[in-house]
């Protein structure tokens, strides 16, 4: 797999679907694929054309607590499914001391972090089966206090541990760069470019003067000179783009992959001497500290600090994980998300409850819903949404026996004035089909 690749997302599927050799390869996020079976139909079209990646989110290689091999499994299906050539997951964790962050959490770049991830990718690697799994470097809101490893240092312990190949982000080593007052080339010049495999690139935006990679931007021009120089040394591997907000027009996102494709040209430059991760001098085990983080951050009302950490890093990765939660869930509530005031509710609603441990996303998806019916603009788009939620999922969402629909579901709603008629077949895959009525003529139409 080589050239210029997109992530497959609801805003572009159109444009794909009509033309989808105007990309490369594509990437769809497994965890898109698994809640809603639109998308992994998508992506398994779309794969009969293009290659399609499925890029994990949740697999939590960095939890100290170990990993969830059902996840591992699951990536490894839909990597069959879709034919790919590999699966990629990140150096992170996402749960922890019994609580789920919704979020890409770093790990100190400590040598007890890399023997986890190197226990959990062991795992995670038996339980895929053949399907190669290549490891991103992570974005970072916050700095831990343990004496930590250069970041290059860190992944190339990784690389060598664990012997999986590396999918660099260059935009998140620009971020972590810029945000401790470093250089970001002499950073990215120290990455392990003998181990990278495939790129990723994303543009991103300074928010109280700490840059964020949101994806919501265009690919900046440092990033991009950092890319040519990473293509030097890492060779015509495969470049992703990332996008996953403020989507321009498709014209426009081919134009920035054409921007992308040409910071291939440098020649092959030798890459840099690879050296060893620095040993942690941490006060605690990791997964203890990993608990705390997870108690700081996601709690409805924050806790005592109990890793000496700045107020305006925990404060600022608390919104982050909030708008990522709000991100999750309004996906799957699509006529409520094109209300103008759907996301300010959204935002609301989230961060005065506390995230599922199981299909968060959904949850939040309901609660959302719920409280926009109290609305009298959005109580319509709710209602119709909550239609396709409750044929989807069943039991009480708030409950531990929530989960898939596995059984058929026919339902009738007045919404406005419509009939609305939900029917799902067998099955949690099964195809959920919507049709309207107006009151009057009892005339069905699909919908």
């Amino acid at each position: 797999m080589k050239g210029v690749g997109l992530g497959l997302r609801a805003e572009i599927a159109g444009d794909l679907a009509r033309d989808p050799t105007s990309v490369d390869f594509l990437e769809v996020v497994a965890e898109a694929c698994y809640v809603d079976p639109a998308v992994a139909r998508e992506a398994e079209a779309l794969a009969e054309v293009v290659p399609v990646v499925p890029h994990g989110v949740k697999l939590s290689l960095g939890s100290a607590a170990g990993i969830e091999t059902q996840r591992a499994r699951r990536l490894g299906e839909l990597a069959r499914r879709l034919r790919a050539p590999l699966v990629s997951e990140h150096v992170s964790f996402v749960r922890a001391g019994g609580l789920e962050l919704g979020h890409l959490t770093p790990l100190p770049r400590t040598r007890e972090a890399v023997d986890v991830v190197a226990r959990n990718t062991a795992v995670a690697r038996r339980a895929l089966g053949d399907v190669p799994l290549f490891l991103e470097n992570v974005a970072t809101t916050f700095a831990h206090r343990e004496r930590e490893a250069r970041e290059g240092d860190f992944y190339a312990e990784i690389a060598e541990r664990t012997g999986c190949a590396l999918l660099f982000d260059v935009a998140n080593l620009y971020a972590n760069a810029l945000n401790a007052g470093l250089d970001p080339l002499e950073e990215s010049r120290a990455f392990p470019h003998e181990r990278v495999a495939m790129l990723h690139v994303a543009g991103g935006v300074f928010e109280d003067g700490y840059y964020l990679d949101d994806h919501a931007h265009d690919v900046p021009a440092a990033v991009l000179e950092l890319l040519s120089d990473t293509l030097s040394r890492a060779g015509d591997v495969p470049i992703l783009i990332e996008r996953d907000a403020r989507f321009p027009t498709f014209d426009e996102l081919l134009s920035e992959a054409e921007r992308v494709r040409a910071a291939r040209g440098a020649p092959r430059l030798e890459p840099a001497p690879v050296t060893r991760v620095a040993s942690p001098i941490g006060e605690r085990p990791l997964e203890e500290t990993q608990a705390a983080l997870a108690r700081a951050f996601v709690g409805v009302e924050p806790s005592p600090n109990e890793l000496g950490l700045a107020p305006r890093d925990v404060a600022r990765t608390r919104a982050i994980l909030t708008r990522k939660r709000a991100d999750e869930a309004l996906p799957l509530v699509p006529s409520l998300a094109a209300h103008p005031d759907a996301r300010a509710l959204s935002l609301s609603v989230v961060s005065a409850a506390p995230r599922a441990s199981t299909l968060a996303g959904i949850v939040d998806a309901f609660r959302i819903a719920r409280r926009a019916q109290s609305v009298a603009t959005m109580c319509d788009a709710a209602s119709r949404d909550l239609l396709s939620l409750e044929a989807r999922f069943a039991g009480d969402p708030e409950a531990a026996s929530f989960g898939p629909r596995v059984g058929p579901f026919v339902a009738r709603r007045v919404v406005g004035g419509t009939t609305l008629y939900a029917v799902k077949g067998p099955g949690t895959g099964a195809r959920l089909r919507v049709f309207a009525a107006r009151a009057s003529s009892r005339r069905l139409t699909a919908r």
